[in-house]
């Protein structure tokens, strides 16, 4: 085995025991993009398959699994980036209307 191969191997097992102990639904597959699939040309490691899959970018591993919903990190950093604060309406207590307020005369207030 050379070099390249061992570093990326050690990689992809990191990647699936990461998975599995964060992901209630073990990996089904590993996905490599094409390039890389192609140059380290394994079929098949831990009894899961490689697969090929051009929405990996190149030197990255994606464990798949049931769970999966690819591209969905993507999709919920965004929203999170642009999430807006909510907004939380003020409400002013009104009191009488002017039409209410009792009339004084200046002669009612307490003198000081």
């Amino acid at each position: 085995m050379s070099k390249f191969e061992g570093k990326n191997l050690g990689a992809i097992r990191e990647a699936l025991d990461q998975h599995n102990a964060s992901c209630p639904v073990p990996g089904n597959a590993i996905l490599l993009n094409p390039v890389d699939h192609q140059l380290i040309g394994w079929d098949e490691l831990w009894g899961l398959p490689v697969i090929s899959d051009d929405r990996v970018p190149t030197k990255r591993v994606r464990i798949q699994c049931d769970g999966s919903a690819f591209g969905i990190e993507d999709e919920v950093a965004d929203a999170v980036a642009r999430e807006q604060p909510v907004e939380v309406p003020v409400v002013v207590p009104v009191g009488p209307g002017e039409d209410d307020m009792p009339q004084f005369d200046e002669r009612d207030l307490p003198q000081a």
